[in-house]
């Protein structure tokens, strides 16, 4: 199942913007860590795992686009330029979202409750997302190119982050009957190691022997 605390990273050169937003999404169940810079940003990015990022748009030692490196959560940027150009040039370089100043902390906990909680239709991990409604996969954004078995048996080892099932757990869970030839699910798995490295460029389904395969954890 998805997890039920989100780890968010809250970015500002303004210090004192900080800790009303902070408080309040700690307060609404987030576990929140905060920065007044890039260099704070990409250290804690480089040192925890976290599921979004709010930050501004410019600061003294760079923008927010200097985030966005390999396995980079969702970034939203809040801020108060309304300017067009720099809008655009955000979404378009990988920022997921653009959200105006000033804006309540319970409306921006209200837009983060909405992203995360997807019905319980939805996985996002590492960036990748997988819509159960839709039968999509996104990986920042861009989709992901999966077969119909392999879709289902992600979505089932994205729904058990970090847990191991052998091959014929994984055929009696996705097509709900025993499983009479394990080779069957290797042969959709290796396949499906595969798009996922291609497409994200990391190794997120964990092969164990003697444990079987897992969807990487986040923890």
């Amino acid at each position: 199942m998805q997890k039920l605390t989100r780890k968010i990273l809250i970015l500002d050169p303004d210090a004192n913007a900080l800790p009303p937003l902070k408080e309040y999404l700690e307060r609404q169940g987030f576990e929140c860590r905060a920065g007044t810079s890039v260099r704070d940003g990409l250290t804690l990015l480089a040192g925890e795992s976290f599921d979004a990022v709010i930050s501004e748009l410019r600061f003294d030692d760079g923008r927010v686009t200097d985030l966005l490196t390999d396995g980079c959560p969702p970034v939203m940027v809040f801020s108060a330029s309304r300017d067009e150009d720099e809008i655009v040039g955000a979404l378009s370089l990988g920022c997921s979202d653009y959200v105006f100043k000033p804006c309540s902390p319970r409306v921006m906990a209200a837009r983060l409750g909405a992203r995360f909680s997807v019905k319980a239709n939805a996985f996002e991990y590492y960036g990748l997302l997988l819509d159960l409604s839709l039968r999509q996969a996104t990986y920042r954004g861009e989709p992901v190119k999966l077969t119909s078995c392999e879709f289902d048996i992600l979505g089932f080892l994205m729904a058990h982050p970090g847990e191991f099932f052998s091959g014929d757990e994984i055929y009696k869970n996705v097509w709900h009957t025993a499983s009479m030839q394990t080779s069957v699910v290797r042969f959709h798995l290796a396949n499906l190691k595969r798009a996922i490295l291609a497409a994200t460029g990391k190794n997120l389904i964990i092969q164990k022997f003697g444990a079987g395969y897992a969807f990487a954890s986040e923890d």
